[in-house]
């Protein structure tokens, strides 16, 4: 497959999982009995990770070190997301894992700025980052948090956008 079809399929991809996200908590999971929620959770999270995956092929050889760091640091967190359940760090499991992809999109958004690329991208993890703190300075688990994860899905939509947008480029 040529790389930017790749590349737009990938785009593709996390395009379909920020829209899920967004709308499931409306429309899919009022429908749905545990544990098949963690079904849908695991798409989304499976099409943001290709996304991810997409951004790192469009960005490589922009970044640096730092970018493949905070790149390695997010897939690590969008893992312990997806096991938090297990509860390897105690009942705070969830809020560790999320913290942990959070921090590692901001180290990677850090050098993606630094690149001068996706920066609308970089803008809305580093802003997620800095709502998502703010509840919790705030201890607020409501109106803040979820517009932190709405941020934080922007970002997504920015680089969905962004590879969907990508032409037939040298590999």
């Amino acid at each position: 497959m040529e790389r930017a079809s790749a590349l737009r399929l990938a785009g593709v991809a996390v395009l379909l999982g920020v829209a899920i996200d967004v709308v499931a908590p409306f429309l899919i999971y009022p429908r749905l009995v545990e544990p098949q929620p963690h079904l849908v959770y695991t798409l989304i999270d499976l099409l943001l990770l290709i996304g991810m995956l997409g951004a790192r092929a469009l960005t490589a050889r922009a970044t640096g070190p730092l970018g493949l760091a905070g790149f390695v640091l997010a897939i690590l967190g969008v893992l312990l997301v997806r096991t938090s359940s297990a509860k390897v760090f105690g009942e705070a499991s969830y809020m560790i894992a999320s913290a942990v992809w959070s921090i590692g999109m901001v180290v990677w958004a850090v050098d993606l700025l630094r690149a001068r690329v996706l920066r609308l991208a970089a803008g809305f993890w580093i802003a997620a980052l800095v709502v998502g703190l703010a509840g919790l300075a705030l201890k607020d688990h409501g109106p803040v948090a979820h517009m932190a994860k709405m941020t934080f899905l922007l970002g997504f939509a920015a680089v969905g956008v962004q590879l969907f947008k990508t032409r037939g480029d040298p590999a």
